[in-house]
């Protein structure tokens, strides 16, 4: 790990498990390399970030985490100091708490429960605009309702993936407490390399983990997507306290303008996607890569309208879901933590389409 990465908590696995994830899901190499596309931004005058030091904390650096890791470069070709935090088994709410992070770039569902205990924290965008997630079980299982009596790999109590779960379970006319074991694991690689030791029959982990257990011929299946299960759901997001954002505006201006440029150069640029991919995330290879990315624009996970990349309907979706099943134990309004502000601004300024706003001004907060 480089200096500007360093890992809060280290993913814990063993044996044969820990082999298996090795060979799957890979990890971080030294020091990124950068698509060629983003040396457009070299000359970029929108925004003088030089002194700046942002910490934005994340997930374990995988293909579904590129978006974020192009934003961080875009960032860093803007002057800025950007630390990116691998956070395993610390949420982002936990990290801004602890002061270890200023940004989260982690899944929405934190957001979420930081409202609904009282936390002053708000989105202003999203690194993966569509859910990210799939129902994995072992060959045999077609649908939710075959999973009576099947152990189910979980993060935890009170993860995204458990409550989600619960919901399809209970959809489906299965009881999550009686009719399924459920077995707190940990993150998705740690659930995936479960899966892979035939020690779970299913669960619900990262669509590119899905993708690479199905390209080495694991003896699983894929029951569903999420996005296509339980449609229309947030799924990750820039967030952080109000009072960073508030005394940071330039930084949360430029966060959501390096949003869209992010998702522009992805969905215009297979390539550079994938080769940036496999030259930052060990052990996957280009194949996997090039299907998670076809995947990714089949559900429109990187859009760069404003409106769709960061959806209020979304996370009032996500916020009645979790408040039904029990995730949240108050109904929290998508309006007092959707920030838009940002994002609009950011498309006013050319942010997001190609050859728009490069050498413009440098803008005012909103």
């Amino acid at each position: 790990m480089t200096s500007h990465r360093r890992s809060v908590a280290r993913v814990r696995a063993g044996g044969a498990a820990l082999l298996a994830l090795t060979l799957v899901l890979g990890g971080c190499t030294a020091e990124p390399r950068v698509p060629a596309a983003l040396a457009a931004f070299s000359g970029d005058t929108r925004f003088d970030l030089s002194g700046t030091s942002i910490r934005i904390g994340t997930a374990q650096e995988q293909a579904l985490g590129t978006s974020t890791s192009y934003a961080i470069e875009i960032l860093k070709s803007w002057g800025a100091d950007v630390e990116l935090v691998t956070l395993t088994n610390l949420s982002g709410l936990e990290a801004i708490v602890a002061d270890q992070i200023d940004v989260a770039a982690r899944s929405s569902d934190e957001l979420m429960i930081g409202t609904a205990r009282g936390m002053n924290v708000r989105a202003i965008g999203e690194p993966v605009s569509t859910m990210h997630y799939a129902l994995v079980a072992r060959n045999g299982i077609k649908d939710v309702s075959q999973l009576r009596g099947a152990r189910v790999a979980i993060s935890g109590p009170g993860g995204f993936d458990t409550f989600l779960l619960q919901h399809l379970l209970k959809k489906a006319g299965v009881d999550p407490d009686r009719d399924v074991q459920m077995m707190p694991i940990g993150g998705s690689t740690e659930r995936t390399a479960t899966l892979i030791a035939g020690q779970a029959d299913a669960s619900i982990v990262f669509v590119d983990n899905w993708i690479a257990l199905r390209e080495r011929g694991a003896d699983l299946g894929l029951v569903g997507y999420a996005a296509e299960l339980v449609p229309g759901l947030s799924s990750r997001t820039y967030y952080a306290e109000s009072g960073y954002l508030d005394a940071n505006p330039e930084v949360a201006q430029a966060l959501a303008c390096a949003n869209l440029e992010a998702n522009q150069m992805i969905n215009t640029d297979r390539n550079a996607f994938v080769q940036f991919t496999l030259d930052n995330v060990q052990g996957t290879s280009e194949h996997d890569v090039a299907e998670f990315y076809d995947l990714a624009q089949e559900l429109g996970m990187y859009p760069t309208d404003p409106g769709r990349v960061l959806n209020p309907d979304g996370y009032a979706r996500l916020a009645d879901l979790m408040y039904t099943s029990g995730a949240i134990d108050k109904p929290v309004r998508a309006e007092n933590f959707v920030d838009h502000r940002y994002l609009d601004r950011a498309a006013e300024m050319g942010c997001g389409r190609p050859d728009q706003g490069k050498a413009g001004g440098r803008p005012s907060p909103p």
